[in-house]
């Protein structure tokens, strides 16, 4: 005996809207809670010269604002374009691999900002080791190599392996895309901009 079709429809995929929900209320409460609350500096401030340069809200301010509207932009799409047929059983599910697809996403971030965070200092304390200097990594925060360490390896480390999972393998242009991307940051952020910190070095 065949079994009974099951009923079908067209629906927009509710993860789709809910990440990017979740994105827009983060974006939203950065600008409006967060950074008014946490940082002192303006949008733009004026040098010794009465030339207007980026203020210390003014890279947080575009990059929340470019999330806030990428994420509108992710749900409008979710609603209107991105309908797929599916069954009631299927409709909203959380299952096995979502679990294991946030598992994964989540520790190639985490390792990747921990890489960044502390592989500065560690590389102070292995240059303090060899050498019997007590240098802190605070006072090489702005010293080459000590404060491209974490930013470049912890940042090749995310983006590598993220485009690796996505493309179920790493080619030598994507390798190359990457490092132009870091050294274009580093040349734009650290070198041209004179009051502006790579991350994590404002944090030390």
């Amino acid at each position: 005996m065949e079994k009974k079709a099951q009923n079908t429809k067209a629906a927009s995929d509710p993860w789709d809207i809910g990440f990017g929900a979740v994105l827009f209320l983060l974006a939203l409460g950065a600008l409006l809670i967060w950074f008014p609350s946490d940082i002192r500096g303006g949008f733009l401030d004026v040098d010794h010269a009465g030339k207007p340069e980026p203020g210390d809200a003014f890279f947080p301010v575009l990059l929340a604002g470019a999330i806030l509207l990428l994420s509108a932009i992710h749900v409008v799409k979710a609603l209107l374009l991105n309908r797929q047929r599916v069954t009631e059983e299927q409709q909203g599910r959380l299952t096995r691999d979502d679990l294991i697809f946030l598992v994964l996403f989540n520790a190639i971030v985490v390792i990747s900002l921990a890489a960044m965070f502390w592989l500065g200092p560690l590389a102070t304390f292995a240059v303090n080791f060899f050498t019997g200097k007590e240098l802190t990594y605070r006072q090489l925060v702005d010293t080459v190599p000590y404060k491209y360490i974490g930013y470049c390896v912890g940042g090749f480390v995310m983006t590598a392996s993220l485009i690796a999972w996505a493309e179920a393998g790493l080619r030598w242009r994507a390798v190359f895309s990457i490092v132009a991307v870091i050294a274009a940051s580093i040349v734009v952020f650290d070198i041209l901009l004179f009051n502006v910190q790579l991350p994590p070095n404002a944090d030390y």
